[in-house]
């Protein structure tokens, strides 16, 4: 069992420092977020309200998949990865991984949605690129026909193909 430390002359120097004469000292800074690389999987249903998944790579380190990106009455919002549970017959679930701060949250979220806008935005510049071109863009078809050049035994084949019967 763990012994209780007991108080000695070498602390009370230090809670008198934490009393209420003391100097308040401010709140270590959180550290830095990491380096998040997303990558979108645009849902191509129109009907349904989720839009997209997402996969996040943080600092190269760890991965993660099934972020869900959803459209509502209130704009676009994140849905993070969740695992399904049975208790007392009725299905429950809870989140598989969580920003635990709100600057963790808000940058993680922000991310997956700006993500999110460029790839749409790139896909309709790719649509719009396959519509703008004419029949009078695109050059005409031609078949092959091989000149006498092409045709010559010896070079037919890169290999030996042995004694001929």
């Amino acid at each position: 069992m763990a012994k209780r430390k007991e108080h000695t002359q070498t602390d009370a120097p230090q809670q008198a420092q934490t009393g209420a004469g003391a100097i308040p000292q401010e709140a270590p800074a959180p550290p830095p977020l990491p380096d998040l690389t997303v990558r979108v999987f645009p849902i191509s249903s129109s009907k349904s309200k989720l839009k997209a998944t997402a996969n996040v790579n943080i600092a190269g380190a760890f991965a993660v998949r099934g972020f869900r990106i959803f459209d509502s009455r209130n704009g676009l919002f994140v849905k993070e990865p969740e695992q399904s549970y049975v208790k007392d017959g009725t299905e429950l679930t809870r989140p598989v991984f969580f920003p635990v701060t709100k600057e963790a949250r808000e940058a993680l979220y922000g991310q997956i949605l700006h993500s999110y806008e460029l790839t749409m935005q790139q896909g309709q510049r790719q649509e719009d690129a396959r519509l703008s071109f004419r029949d009078e863009d695109v050059p005409p078809e031609r078949e092959y026909a091989p000149t006498p050049e092409d045709l010559d035994p010896e070079d037919d084949l890169p290999f030996d193909m042995g004694p001929t019967m």
